[in-house]
């Protein structure tokens, strides 16, 4: 039987499968067509679309997606709900109030998707520029309204980034809104947790710092005063040059991409601990092998992509087990082993990796996300990353 409807509901229904159907009641906020999503060719992307199951029952109001890998994304859990985009960014905008007020952090998620109902967008802050980084057309068709949203909130340049396709395919599209800068090596200062970060804010892949690990980093930072700290795959060395400003006493970045490493010793170069900061290209797996029996860490990080090229390439399924194995003789008695994974599954576990090892003995890390990364239940894939913590006994 057909749920009655108002006279006042103006949006389409999409009809979706009772695994579909499933999967939203637990809280899943998009969905992927398959043979039992109800007739779409009347549909547009960026479209409201109340999502009905196999009897007509609303469930949840929508942005219908066009593309193949997803049929619908939801922004209100309530069905018939307009969208409304300029309320989202305004609400989003309050719940980061005392971000915006936060004297030694700038640098900053101000629009975290689905959890803060604009499925798609993500929005950071880079001390004076705003990043808006687009991943869907169903969230892009609505550009022009969002955008004037955050116009009434902040008077400085926005970066769009069009993530719409896979980056080994194609690099996300450039635009600006505000003067574009005219050096392709424009770079700004920002601040995190104190520290002072370059940011390559127009840049159309990574800025520099990835945002939502610093709750991890806040986290260390109270742990890590005295400690020799070796940061494997370190990109622009934040989480070194983080613990350096601390009271870590030494920190060695090793990562394959020399622009990353300078970006690093520029870190520590303008935080004042380039003396007890060292860097180091290599394919981690072969530095770490190569290292002498005698060097000791009390903190190994290893925040790992999930494959990367190098002398003998990366891949973290397969890498994983036998770099830690690796590193166990050169983590001191009572260091720290951290290891991150943004791969979904029981075997990309890092916490059920390195209890693996006897002589690793399992910590819980304090919140790994701070709170303007807010998540969803039921939804796994929004999380950034997962984090393993363990102690060398």
């Amino acid at each position: 039987m057909t749920a009655a409807r108002s006279p006042h509901d103006v949006l389409p229904c999409l009809r979706i499968g009772r695994q579909s159907a499933g999967f939203i009641a637990r809280g899943h906020p998009w969905l992927r067509p398959d043979r039992f999503t109800g007739p779409r060719n009347h549909l547009h992307s960026g479209q409201a679309v109340t999502l009905v199951d196999e009897r007509g029952w609303p469930l949840a109001s929508a942005l219908f997606d066009a593309s193949a890998a997803v049929a619908a994304r939801i922004y209100e859990r309530r069905p018939h709900r307009p969208f409304q985009p300029e309320a989202a960014v305004d609400a989003a905008w309050q719940r980061r109030a005392a971000l915006h007020k936060d004297p030694d952090t700038d640098c900053y998620r101000l629009i975290h998707g689905e959890a803060d109902s604009l499925p798609g967008l993500v929005v950071e802050r880079y001390a004076g520029v705003l990043v808006a980084t687009w991943r869907s057309p169903a969230i892009l068709a609505w550009r022009g309204a969002i955008s004037t949203a955050l116009r009434r909130h902040w008077d400085g340049l926005i970066v769009h980034r069009e993530h719409l396709d896979d980056l080994r395919r194609r690099p996300p599209r450039l635009s600006f809104d505000g003067p574009a800068p005219s050096d392709p090596d424009w770079t700004i200062e920002g601040r995190e947790l104190g520290v002072i970060c370059r940011i390559q804010a127009a840049s159309a892949l990574a800025t520099g710092l990835y945002i939502d690990q610093r709750g991890t980093r806040q986290w260390l930072r109270q742990r890590c005063q005295g400690a020799r700290v070796l940061n494997l795959f370190a990109y622009s060395g934040l989480f070194s040059v983080s613990l350096l400003c601390a009271g870590a006493t030494q920190a060695v970045d090793v990562d394959i991409s020399a622009p990353a490493l300078a970006l690093a010793s520029a870190n520590a170069q303008r935080n004042g601990v380039a003396d007890r900061h060292q860097t180091v290209r290599e394919d981690v797996l072969g530095f770490v092998r190569n290292l002498p029996a005698d060097h000791c860490y009390d903190c190994i990080i290893c925040d790992p992509p999930t494959a990367a090229r190098g002398r003998q390439g990366w891949v973290a399924a397969r890498d994983c087990p036998q770099l830690i194995s690796a590193l166990l003789p050169h983590l001191a008695p009572g260091g720290l082993l951290l290891l991150t994974s943004n791969q979904l599954g029981r075997q990309h576990d890092p916490a059920r990796l390195l209890a693996a090892h006897p002589d690793l003995s399992i910590e819980k890390p304090g919140p790994q996300l701070a709170a303007d990364l807010p998540q969803l239940p039921g939804f796994p894939e929004g999380r950034p990353f997962r984090l393993g913590v363990a102690r060398r006994s």
